[in-house]
């Protein structure tokens, strides 16, 4: 097996949706049945990809992977990139996916209001009043208290339930600066971008009796991937140490089938309208994590720290200095998963649990020098992984633009 690692661009397509086990147990609610992340972690994704890759090696090779086999070939697959893909099926050209195909997680900026035909802008301004946190004290605590909040909204619109998913249209809208529709008499997350969840339940027979075996009786969710008229796929840029590639893979805690297509490298590229948009420069950076995103200090991004009562840093290493301005971040998800080959009798054990920052969360930075930001930076940002387990397909994110208003300037 060579140590070249050879770069492929890959759609894994459920064929028959997926069922990803969160971390509750089997029976943490009335209804007794585990429950599904709504779309697959990253490292499921390089674990699937592990697997199908490592079955052709052993085909090839003719012998059959141990362990340390499967460790040393685990660390040669490494995601570069991840998207969601959407198409349709009624279309002439289907089987070739487009940037078009592409969807993206609502961005935690985006609210959904009864009675609005448009999808409403949440802007980060500087604070008028102190939180309810901890007691101001350290460098920390006073930069924390001094970072912008939203206080734009001035009705008493109640909210709807947002959809999971922007098109690439939308959110390519939505990071230029644009607006997004939205039907004032439906519920987003119905009519939206959100695949079907359904419930399926297992029965095992006991041969004695020919009855249910109440021990093997239970039901999960599957979230479905194939609509009357579109179906869902993950698109990847993975690394692997051969050239060839599989055309079928398995995903998910069932093991469920997935095909797997080949991709045009053009599928990841930055937006066209994107790049026009920062033609000009923008005063205010708006970064929206795309894929759930480990940082070492919870919510706030690595290489910033508490500076003068402000959070400063950089996304890149050769990059300007920033200021973290606002985080608009829900609440953590929280991974574990199970070792399939570590534990200390190798037959695998739980990992530790830990605490992302769940897709949509935005964050707004200005440069230190007062500069604006060009395209260059777009180019640097652009689907790049910020933070831990980078090669997992953890930590991607994708910039836009944003005008900051000071509370003078207005």
């Amino acid at each position: 097996m060579s140590n070249t690692a050879h770069l492929h661009h890959l759609a894994l397509i459920p064929r028959d949706g997926f069922f990803c086990k969160d971390g509750r147990g089997w029976h943490t609610s009335a209804s007794g049945r585990g429950h599904s992340l709504d779309w697959p972690w990253p490292s499921t994704i390089r674990g699937a990809l592990t697997t199908a890759s490592g079955r052709m090696i052993e085909v090839a090779d003719n012998r059959q992977f141990q362990r340390k086999d499967w460790l040393t070939h685990h660390q040669q697959v490494t995601l570069k990139r991840l998207l969601t893909l959407r198409r349709a099926l009624s279309r002439d050209d289907v089987g070739a996916w487009s940037a078009d195909d592409r969807v993206w997680p609502v961005p935690a900026d985006a609210l959904w209001l009864e009675g609005r035909e448009k999808v409403f802008r949440l802007l980060p301004s500087e604070p008028k009043t102190s939180t309810l946190g901890r007691k101001v004290g350290s460098d920390y605590d006073i930069a924390r208290e001094k970072l912008w909040v939203p206080q734009n909204l001035d009705d008493n619109s109640k909210p709807r339930t947002a959809p999971r998913w922007l098109s690439e249209l939308e959110f390519v809208s939505w990071l230029t600066g644009g607006g997004i529709s939205a039907d004032p008499d439906s519920n987003p997350a119905e009519t939206g971008l959100s695949p079907a969840k359904r419930v399926q339940a297992h029965v095992g027979i006991n041969p004695g009796t020919l009855t249910a075996e109440e021990s093997i009786l239970f039901a999960h969710d599957v979230i479905e991937t194939l609509e009357s008229q579109h179906e869902w796929a993950i698109g990847s840029e993975v690394n692997w140490p051969i050239s060839a590639t599989p055309n079928i893979s398995r995903v998910g805690s069932d093991g469920r089938i997935a095909f797997l297509e080949k991709l045009s490298a053009d599928l990841f590229a930055i937006p066209g309208d994107l790049e026009k948009a920062f033609t000009n420069g923008s005063k205010g950076l708006r970064l929206i994590v795309a894929t759930p995103t480990l940082f070492k200090h919870g919510w706030l991004p690595d290489g910033f720290e508490a500076e003068n009562g402000e959070f400063r840093g950089n996304l890149d290493n050769n990059g300007p200095e920033l200021i973290l301005r606002a985080a608009f971040v829900p609440r953590p998800l929280h991974i574990s998963g199970w070792d399939m080959t570590g534990g200390p009798d190798e037959k695998g054990g739980p990992k530790p649990t830990a605490r992302l920052v769940p897709p949509g969360a935005v964050y707004f930075f200005e440069r230190a020098d007062s500069q604006n930001f060009g395209q260059d930076i777009l180019a640097s940002l652009w689907l790049k992984a910020l933070g831990q387990r980078v090669d997992d397909g953890f930590g991607q994110v994708v910039p836009g633009l944003w005008e900051p208003a000071k509370e003078n300037e207005k």
